[in-house]
């Protein structure tokens, strides 16, 4: 069986966009969200430029993979989903490459108590008694 690296799992540089960049975004794909792919008012509904495919599953940082989407509504379900899928591909890659989890180290001992010497007898009065004597009879 050949040995075959799964796929890249957040690895592709991320670089600021311009506002060219963000305006090309937009008109790539006329304005409409690239998640749930209704049409966004840029005007009055908050939105932002959205990796199709998210970067660290793999997608490239280009325009191709960039386009508008909702901010409020399409953000947080796509990021779950992304972040989600991710953290399952490291695992993968992690299993493939054969990368175990480093072995935490024992927490340190402390030495504890002396142990008091068994009291076997009633008659004999208490040794651990720091406290004011007691009257004899």
């Amino acid at each position: 069986m050949p040995f075959v690296i799964c796929e890249d799992v957040g690895t592709t540089a991320r670089k600021r966009l311009s506002p060219r960049d963000v305006l090309a975004a937009w008109e790539r794909t006329k304005g409409v969200c690239v998640t749930c792919g209704e049409r966004i008012d840029g005007v009055r509904q908050r939105w932002f430029v959205e990796h199709e495919i998210a970067l660290e599953n793999g997608g490239s940082d280009t325009a191709g993979n960039r386009g508008p989407a909702h901010y409020e509504t399409c953000k947080r379900v796509k990021d779950a989903a992304d972040h989600s899928a991710a953290a399952q591909a490291k695992r993968r890659k992690r299993v493939q490459l054969g990368i175990t989890a480093t072995a935490t180290k024992p927490k340190i001992q402390s030495r504890g108590f002396a142990k008091a010497e068994p009291q076997r007898r009633a008659s004999k009065p208490l040794e651990k008694w720091f406290g004011p004597a007691f009257p004899s009879r």
